[in-house]
């Protein structure tokens, strides 16, 4: 079997998902005001509580409704999360949360690693189940001194991670646009269910970023192991950079 290093100087694309890898989509949902007043409810849990019942109705709301566009899922499955928690939100909350994608932040060593990740010639590519609205707005926080080489939103392919339609649709345009086989492109992201379990299943091996305290598609499933697990972005750059190196 290749090494590590051998595969690693091997890869050509590198798939990323955004939000949770690159950017804290946790902290900035529990950041928001509308979780902050459900939050501060009698009978509320903590924000852990709080991300443990809202991650399967977002999963839930996107795989029965995969043409809407990801601030109306984020409404949806805002309202339906305090609904099962037994807790008061108004429309208003429910849509101010929707469309607060652009205020989540991005992690501190993300913009750097993906700058040094494009200076060793990798193509960047983001998968990500986002509306093109939002990622128009997150990007400004991740490009600096580097661009994107493409973003594939779910708006854009008509369905949402973990559906094998994105991945299949991401390794078909890789193909058209550069030539880059299968083989050749690394699913990179901290989700194990949005990402890693169905990047094997459309034969991709994975890098997890494994972001401390990570909750929504990470927890309660260590049955699913990625190929290799960094902490931190900065992490994986640093594993690229040497193996790319020798």
């Amino acid at each position: 079997m290749a090494s590590q290093n051998t595969l690693f100087r091997n890869y050509k694309a590198l798939l990323f998902d955004c939000y949770g890898t690159l950017i804290d989509w946790e902290r900035g949902m529990l950041d928001t005001p509308s979780v902050r007043s459900l939050l501060s409810q009698d009978g509320a849990p903590d924000e852990q509580g709080i991300l443990t019942a809202f991650n399967p109705n977002e999963v839930r709301v996107q795989a029965a409704t995969p043409g809407i566009v990801y601030d109306d899922v984020l409404t949806q499955a805002f309202s339906d999360t305090a609904r099962d928690l037994g807790l008061s939100a108004t429309g208003e909350e429910a849509r101010a949360f929707g469309n607060s994608v652009p205020s989540w932040p991005a992690f501190a060593d993300s913009a750097d690693a993906l700058r040094r990740l494009s200076e060793m010639g990798l193509k960047l590519v983001i998968l990500s189940n986002v509306h093109n609205a939002g990622f128009a707005e997150t990007r400004k926080k991740l490009e600096k001194g580097f661009t994107f080489d493409q973003v594939f939103t779910a708006q854009d392919i008509g369905s949402y991670k973990p559906d094998q339609r994105n991945f299949e649709y991401a390794i078909r345009r890789l193909k058209e646009l550069y030539g880059i086989e299968r083989d050749e492109i690394l699913v990179t992201a901290n989700s194990k269910l949005h990402d890693h379990e169905p990047g094997h299943i459309a034969g991709l091996k994975g890098a997890w970023i494994s972001r401390a305290g990570a909750n929504m598609g990470v927890r309660n499933l260590d049955h699913i192991v990625p190929d290799w697990e960094y902490p931190t972005m900065k992490d994986f750059a640093d594993a690229m950079e040497k193996a790319r190196a020798q």
